[in-house]
This record gives structure tokens, C-alpha cells and sequence, in this order.
């Protein structure tokens, strides 16, 4: 998605571009190797969704189009954190819930509409290439994925958008440059999902539905179910600390009945699986810091190559579109007819864009005695403390309620849960005396069926 989304700014300033992917694409909305969390959720909050609908007006009739359901945060949201099930109502925002593998094939097709944009499938690139002094790169070798017909692809500007798997670091270090410098936290998150038919007569008051680990309990277990195109569920179970969901299917339904409400459980415990149970355990935070690396110029790093995410927060895709529009802005400003310091200044952008996600999933993760990578500091504890009060206020205060979605969609910066009119409502709900948890807790059930006429 970081490549796609790249590209369409890429295409508004440069006469061609053209994107090197090693797979063979699929004709239509289908899993393909190259994305192996393909299966799992994605969320696209309403930050990126609005950015996308920018940049390819129409998407949101894709969405219909597709089926996708269009969801109102709070009103149709099924939240349970540490502090309780969140307070329902409407809260203006609105987004669409649709399988990662719908998206980005309407955003591809949307994309290749464009004449000057390119797809190369079932290449990859095995180097870089400079110009004869080594500060400049040039372009590109490129190979089949078996190393065979290897050729040179000359470009004015190269994009990493390669995702985690990135070899980057390593064609630095090949052209005599340094590796950057890395953050990482790691929570050793696991999460396993599996693909439902919905029940027919199921009926419910929400699309998607979320329940959140008790760190303070050390109940560090947590689910999700969210309703996607083709009349299907998919169910998430996620675990920290290196307590991973099963993928055998008795253990993963008793994991789904541990979590700290049984919603979940009673809401899929009916439905027909349409698919396996997938695992997946690459969770870790991950910043490569290119905006503190003295790199060859005309080089840019986006998206999980740059930086990449606990996928669990759904921050990853609208991520990306923020780094697009971090590039969008700076090629307005600069044009192309000098490239000379463009990748630097793009890395300083990237790193202002990511911050506010990067804050908010790593002072998150921070709370499990297990996470790697660094450990929390007074300030980290003071916040953490500050959350807490934060998510018990989200059980009856909209106001807080409303801050804490918009903060969630990366639409405000976390920052903005601080401001006065939200801490003396926190500040007041953590004053008050305990409350039932499962208040606000969702309605779901089979409809009841009609009883037989009677006659004479």
C-alpha cells in the first residue's frame, strides 16, 4: 500500500514511474504471497481513508461497490478496553470496513488508470546503483525473482517501499555507507484469524466489535470480529507476551472464550469457518532512522521499510498515507529540476508523520513486563497511569469518548487527550467510584422466530 499510494504522488510530478514488484499479480481482489498478512484484519481509519478518497476520488464508491460496510465509531463500534465497554454514540466519524486484499486491488486499478505508471510483476531489485563518485544513486538492478535476465532500471528518484522485509540496510552498507540506527519495541505479540460465514437471523448493534487486554490484571489476551464484505466475519485472537493464539481449531475457539468478556465467543460460537486459522507473530515495532543517516542522494525509504508497526493498532496502512502526502507536499514545494538534498528532507517529514503512531503503539506495548527494546520510563509510567484514567472516563464521557476516536484514527495527535476540556473530565471519571465493566455492553443475538399460525 506504501508503494501504491507512493506512486500516485510519484506520477503527478515525474514523466513515468514505474513500480518493481516480485509478485505476479492477481487478476482480481486476491491473496497474493508477497502480503502474507493478507488474511489478517486491517483497518483503514478515517485519516487514511480520507487521504485516499483525496487522492483517488471515487474509492468510496468502490467501497459500496465491493459491499464493504460503512461504519459510524461509536455508534456502531463495540469497544471494551481496560476500563470498561466504551460509551455508545455518534460520533461523526465514519469509515468503511473491507478486507485488505478488496482494498488494495481497487487502489491498484484506480492507480494503473494513469498512463505513466508502470508495473513490473515478478522482478525484484538485488542492488543499487551509483554514479562513478558513489554519492548519487542512479538506479537500480533488477532480476527475475529466480536471479535470471538481470538488467539496469535508470530512474531520477528511487523509492524503498519494500515493507519490513526491506533489504536496504544492507545495499547501504554494501556501498560503503552505515546502517541506520533502529528503534524497536517488542511486545512478542501474536494473533491468529480465521474467515466466518455470518449467521443467518444474527442480529447485533455493531460492525465491529474489540476487546482489549487488562495489563493491570494480567489478563493480556484480546479478540476482535469485524464485519467485511461478502456477508463475512473475520475473528481476530490476539496474545502478548508471547502468548499466542492456537491455530488448531478446538484451542483457538477455548482461547476466543478466555478473553475478559465473552462477547466474541457468543457471537461467532454459531457461525460457519470459511477459511483456516492464520497466525501471524512479525509484530514488533520497528523505526529505521534514515532521517538521522548520511545516505546517497535521490534515495527515499517509505512505510514499514522506514517505519513499521504493532499491526494489532491498525496504524499501518493510513501510516502510509500520510508518508505519501509527506511526499506530495514536499515535491510541490521543491519540483523535481533538483533532486540535490531531497531524500534528507523527505526522511525529516517521514519521521514528523510517523511520530504521533509511533508514540501511541510503543507507549502502549511498554505496559507488558515481557516487551523488549527499552523499557518505560518515569514519563512512559506517568502516561500509561494518565490512559488508564482515560480509558474508565471513556465508559460514560462522549467528550472523552470523541478525543480518544479521534486520537485512535490519527486524526488529532495523542497530545490533544491532554488538553484541559479533556483532563478535568478524565480527572473527574477517575475520581468516581468503581463501575460495572460490562455496562454499555454490546446487544447480539438470533432473531427470534415467528410462532406457527393457529387455526380452526
Amino acid at each position: 500500500m506504501a508503494g501504491l499510494l507512493a506512486a500516485r504522488v510519484l506520477r503527478d510530478h515525474f514523466d513515468h514511474v514505474t513500480i518493481i514488484e516480485r509478485d505476479k499479480l492477481p487478476e482480481g481482489p486476491e491473496f497474493r504471497p508477497g502480503v502474507p498478512q493478507a488474511r489478517h484484519a486491517h483497518a483503514l481509519l478515517a485519516q487514511g481513508q480520507q487521504i485516499m478518497e483525496d487522492l483517488f476520488p471515487g474509492l468510496k464508491a468502490d467501497f459500496a461497490e465491493m459491499g464493504a460496510p460503512s461504519m459510524v465509531w461509536g455508534k456502531e463500534t463495540a469497544m471494551r478496553t481496560a476500563g470498561g465497554w466504551v460509551k455508545r454514540f455518534d460520533s461523526g466519524i465514519t469509515t468503511n470496513v473491507c478486507s485488505r486484499v478488496a482494498l488494495e486491488w481497487h487502489v491498484r486499478r484506480r492507480l494503473l488508470r494513469h498512463r505513466n505508471v508502470t508495473i513490473l510483476e515478478g522482478q525484484q531489485v538485488s542492488h543499487l546503483l551509483t554514479d562513478a563518485a558513489g554519492t548519487t544513486i542512479i538506479g537500480v538492478e533488477i532480476e527475475t525473482r529466480r536471479g535470471t535476465d538481470s538488467r539496469p532500471l535508470y530512474a531520477d528518484l528511487i523509492v524503498d517501499a519494500s515493507g519490513r522485509s526491506s533489504h536496504m540496510p544492507q545495499w547501504l552498507q554494501a556501498l560503503g555507507y552505515d546502517a541506520p540506527e533502529e528503534s524497536i519495541v517488542n511486545a512478542h505479540l501474536g494473533y491468529a484469524t480465521r474467515w466466518y460465514e455470518i449467521p443467518a437471523g444474527f442480529e447485533c448493534d455493531w460492525k465491529v466489535m474489540t476487546i482489549g487486554t487488562q495489563p493491570d490484571t494480567g489478563l493480556l489476551r484480546g479478540g476482535g470480529i469485524f464485519h467485511v464484505e461478502g456477508n463475512r466475519w473475520l475473528v481476530i485472537a490476539a496474545g502478548t507476551n508471547k502468548d499466542y493464539p492456537p491455530t488448531e481449531e478446538a484451542a483457538f475457539t477455548e482461547f476466543i472464550k478466555s478473553l475478559p468478556s465473552l462477547a466474541l465467543y457468543e457471537a461467532v460460537q454459531h457461525a460457519q469457518p470459511v477459511s483456516p486459522i492464520y497466525g501471524y507473530r512479525r509484530t514488533e515495532n520497528l523505526w529505521h532512522h534514515y532521517e538521522r543517516l548520511n545516505m546517497p542522494e535521490r534515495l527515499v525509504v517509505i512505510g514499514d521499510a522506514y517505519c513499521g508497526f504493532n499491526p494489532i493498532y491498525g496504524q499501518g496502512m493510513t501510516v502510509a498515507a500520510l508518508d505519501a502526502l509527506a511526499l506530495q507536499s514536499l515535491l510541490r514545494e521543491r519540483g523535481t529540476d533538483d533532486l540535490t538534498g531531497f531524500g534528507r528532507a523527505a526522511h525529516q517529514r517521514l519521521a514528523k508523520a510517523v511520530k504521533n503512531a509511533w508514540l501511541m503503539a510503543t507507549g502502549e506495548d511498554l505496559r507488558y513486563p515481557l516487551t523488549e527494546g527499552q523499557s518505560p520510563s518515569l514519563l512512559d509510567r506517568l502516561t500509561q497511569k494518565y490512559m488508564d484514567w482515560v480509558l474508565r472516563a471513556l465508559t460514560d464521557d462522549e467528550t472523552a469518548a470523541l478525543a480518544f476516536m479521534q486520537a485512535m484514527n490519527l486524526s488529532r495527535p495523542p497530545i490533544s487527550l491532554f488538553h484541559p476540556r479533556i483532563a478535568w473530565r478524565v480527572l473527574r471519571e477517575s475520581l468516581r467510584s468503581k463501575r460495572d465493566k460490562n455496562r454499555n455492553a454490546p446487544r447480539q443475538g438470533f432473531r427470534p422466530r415467528a410462532a406457527p399460525a393457529v387455526g380452526h
